[in-house]
């Protein structure tokens, strides 16, 4: 890990749809799956982003437009230099029969997860959600590594109409699932929580905070009941970690620490 901010220049962007791209680096550093990267944009601000993939010489980070900063995002150019320091945070643990449930650009850090299940030789299934087709980004990568693939949309313009928590049941029997990872929206998580601790089945999450320092020293992005970080004992928590959680699903406090309405 490294505190130290550097600037790369970007190597390529991929666009995957309207306000949702993939920038690529050099590999400048390694991660684990469910790792973040604190991405600084000069004159701007610094975001944590997760770190989607990984290959022999690059590094992938993957942004949907959501507000200022992300938006920018939407604005680089190959050859733009942007900062990144990292990589930090508790990442997944590894577990066979899994199921990867990604709603919308949480997509991207289960990308990186497949990556190394797919290479330790450990079967995993993916079911996969979004809003429209073209955010269901990496649609062939998931068909393609994993023992299985399931997608959802809220429009119904691809796989089946609704939404990933109305397909997880059937699944989990159907796939013989033991561990279920996810990464998305916390409303997502909010359910999924509860259909899994009634099969007592057990589960990761990566959850999202605002983050100043990424290092642990703020305390900025503290969990409401556990306490934990989840810039060091996070962004990955697991059952165990999430029973004593009391803000998940609520919404997230911002940079005064006040719980936005």
């Amino acid at each position: 890990m490294s505190d130290l901010m550097r600037t790369f220049p970007i190597r390529r962007i991929v666009e995957h749809g309207p306000g949702v791209k993939s920038f690529y680096f050099d590999r400048i550093m390694d991660a684990w799956p469910g790792q973040f990267l604190n991405v600084w944009l000069p004159g701007l601000d610094e975001k944590p982003i997760s770190v989607s993939a990984l290959g022999s010489d690059w590094l992938e980070i993957s942004v949907k437009a959501y507000g200022p900063f992300s938006s920018a995002m939407m604005r680089l150019k190959e050859g733009d230099r942007v900062g990144l320091r990292g990589p930090f945070g508790h990442g997944f643990g590894l577990q066979n029969n899994a199921l990867l449930v990604g709603g919308g650009i949480g997509i991207a850090p289960l990308r990186l997860l497949a990556q190394v299940l797919a290479a330790k030789g450990y079967r995993f299934v993916a079911l996969l959600g979004a809003a429209t087709r073209h955010e269901l980004i990496f649609a062939d990568f998931f068909k393609e590594q994993s023992d299985g693939c399931y997608f959802t949309t809220d429009d119904g313009s691809y796989g089946n109409r609704g939404l990933v928590t109305d397909e997880l049941l059937p699944i989990i029997e159907k796939e013989k699932i033991e561990h279920v990872y996810a990464a998305g929206p916390e409303v997502m998580f909010v359910k999924l929580k509860e259909l899994l601790d009634a099969l007592s089945i057990s589960y990761e999450f990566t959850l999202e905070r605002y983050m100043k320092c990424g290092i642990g020293i703020c305390g900025q992005c503290v969990l409401d009941g556990s306490g934990a970080r989840v810039c060091v004992e996070g962004p990955v928590f697991d059952r165990e970690a999430l029973q004593e959680v009391t803000d998940l699903g609520l919404p997230h406090r911002d940079a005064s620490g006040k719980r936005r309405a």
